[in-house]
């Protein structure tokens, strides 16, 4: 039988299996934070979709408004978030001007991430859309 050599240290495993656990973390890390960044920018883009649609809409008052609004998200909007659950939608008309504000949290693990979006458009007829068309063009 071979004796083995007392004088061989293995730090090399330690500092490798130190460094691995590190770049582990930073990759679960970085595939939470996009995550969240990708949902929140998907809440962003259906809040303008909203925007855009309310100020296309001919209803005269927010409740109209509203059932307008539901409607058309149960029958085009599909569930693509993954761990998000979108709260408070707060719709407000100021001087032709639709204002959209959402909030939403991503669950992770015992963690809770928060975002805010908002979105507006603006509510013209459409004699004065084309009349600021042919203004943008001149």
């Amino acid at each position: 039988m071979k004796k083995r050599d007392k004088g061989i240290e293995a730090y090399f495993t330690i500092e490798a299996s130190l460094i691995l656990l590190m770049v582990i973390s930073c990759v679960v890390f970085v595939v939470c934070f996009l995550l969240f960044w990708y949902n929140r920018c998907l809440m962003e883009q259906d809040l303008n979709l909203i925007a855009v649609r309310a100020a296309q809409s001919n209803s005269k008052s927010m409740e109209e408004l509203e059932v307008v609004i539901s409607s058309w998200q149960s029958e085009y909007m599909t569930d693509k978030y993954y761990a998000w659950s979108a709260e408070d939608k707060v719709i407000s008309l100021q001087k032709n001007w639709y204002d959209l504000r959402q909030t939403g949290k991503l669950l992770l693990g015992n963690r809770v991430w928060k975002a805010q979006v908002s979105g507006k458009a603006m509510r013209i007829d459409p004699a004065t859309f084309l009349r600021l068309c042919r203004r943008s063009l001149t």
